[in-house]
């Protein structure tokens, strides 16, 4: 499944639902065309909506601002990411897109699968709704989440807290697996399912993993709120063994990873390897540095820039390494080595340190094992949670960037690496810490809350 067949199921759903505005487009039903999707035609386009945003511009923009990513000489796309200085328009986008696109396909999968008590749509729908839905609440703190995605039934709905958002999203997941997943009766979703391919063990283990990363959001709030749960977990051990990832790209322009498609292709000239993390690699002998980037094609090899440091660099995107990312690129839900590191954190804190101890080395060594390195892994010194952050932070780069934006504001790691972009609109060393409400929300949902400033921390980060 494609972008372009992603937008086109869209249209035949015939369904435009964003946080605050819900109608129908005006279309031309075509005789070719089913009168009714299908959860099997639905799903995949819901899929496909949710790794459309978070492998482009949150992927992206989690890599400017955990250092992963700079804005390249000779250039100025991105430089307000580096320079912390957003707008209300910025990544109104997307939020749309998620509330008309993915979350409503969601919805529209789970109702008729509902219907026809066909569960394993269903479990898979919810699952991937409450991931969603996370991701927003960890950039926005306050979304559309009770009254949204009914329809013209709630025209303005309420933004919720995050907290109760994610009250909200553990009963999402438990709903999704308190159905019957293992009757024979009930439809396997087969290929149409675009992560696992219908094996519902693994959605078990993906809801698992998902509980697994809420509960570790508390730790600030009220760290022994889920004790009981993460040690019930931590005991089952039946977390993801495997990536989580959309793989369905294609070496052309509508079926391209959309990060590829956008800031390597349409957008060409603009991301470069961060000085900051390509300071780390280097010290460290890293040879993840070359699975991670491309090499320059001219001068040194592996030359990169601090943030905001492109106003006084000479030069072109050809005089810097850049990210590796090609246009079947994956993007990733959950890396294998992302879920170690959430074990080894978990074991850390609620667990044994031995086991922490063995679970932070399977994550490096998995992140080695991911660029074909396995046999290269460096066996790094564990200290504990700041330990696990950092090399979790590695191991996201053109994975998972966005997850180590929250991992920072959750616990300071890494600590004392980032440096001050001399391009910041803020004179300290504060840094973003979450999204402006959409400028499409605030023009359109009454209930849109007043403009929050970049740096005040979501209810779970840490202060």
């Amino acid at each position: 499944m494609n972008i372009k067949n992603y937008i086109l199921t869209l249209a035949t759903v015939g369904l435009l639902t964003t946080g605050c505005k819900k109608g129908f487009f005006d279309i031309n039903v075509s005789p070719n065309n089913p009168a009714e999707a299908t959860p099997a035609l639905v799903l995949p386009s819901a899929v496909a909506g949710s790794a459309f945003v978070f492998g482009g511009y949150y992927q992206a923009v989690g890599a400017y601002w955990t250092q992963q990513y700079a804005q390249s000489a000779g250039a100025s796309q991105w430089a307000d990411w580096e320079s912390y200085n957003l707008t209300d328009n910025d990544f109104d986008r997307q939020f749309t897109t998620l509330y008309a696109g993915a979350l409503y396909d969601y919805k529209y999968v789970k109702d008729k699968a509902s219907a026809a008590s066909s569960w394993k749509f269903y479990a898979i729908a919810g699952l991937m709704q409450a991931y969603t839905f996370q991701v927003l609440a960890d950039l926005y703190d306050k979304i559309p989440f009770t009254e949204a995605l009914n329809g013209t039934g709630t025209l303005q709905p309420k933004y919720d807290d995050g907290q109760a958002v994610y009250d909200g999203l553990l009963a999402m997941i438990d709903d999704a697996l308190s159905k019957d997943l293992s009757s024979a009766s009930v439809p396997n979703p087969g290929t149409t399912d675009v992560i696992f391919g219908g094996d519902m063990g693994k959605w078990r283990q993906f809801a698992n993993t998902l509980k697994l990363k809420i509960y570790l959001r508390y730790v600030n709030v009220d760290a022994n709120k889920y004790s009981t749960q993460i040690k019930a977990l931590l005991a089952e051990n039946n977390f993801l063994t495997s990536d989580a990832a959309f793989t369905s790209f294609k070496a052309e322009q509508t079926g391209a990873n959309p990060f590829y498609n956008t800031f390597v292709d349409r957008l060409a000239g603009n991301v470069i390897a961060n000085t900051t993390l390509m300071s780390w690699l280097t010290e460290h002998s890293d040879p993840r540095r070359n699975g991670i980037y491309k090499a320059s094609e001219t001068g040194s090899t592996w030359a990169s820039l601090n943030s905001g440091q492109y106003l006084t660099a000479t030069g072109t995107i050809k005089s810097f390494a850049t990210p590796n990312i090609g246009s079947t690129y994956p993007v990733y839900f959950f890396t294998k080595e992302e879920v170690l590191f959430l074990i080894a954190e978990a074991e850390a804190r609620y667990g044994s340190a031995a086991n922490a101890k063995t679970a932070f080395d399977a994550g490096v060594k998995a992140s080695f094992d991911s660029y074909s390195l396995g046999g290269s892994a460096i066996v790094y010194p564990y200290n504990g949670v700041p330990s696990i952050i950092e090399q979790k932070w590695v191991a996201s780069t053109n994975k998972r960037s966005l997850e180590a934006f929250f991992d920072y504001n959750r616990t300071g790691y890494p600590a004392g690496i980032f440096t001050r972009p001399p391009t910041s609109i803020w004179s300290g060393n504060d840094r973003p810490k979450r999204f402006f409400f959409a400028a499409s929300e605030r023009k359109s949902n009454s209930n849109t809350p007043q403009r929050v400033d970049l740096n005040v921390p979501v209810w779970w980060a840490k202060q």
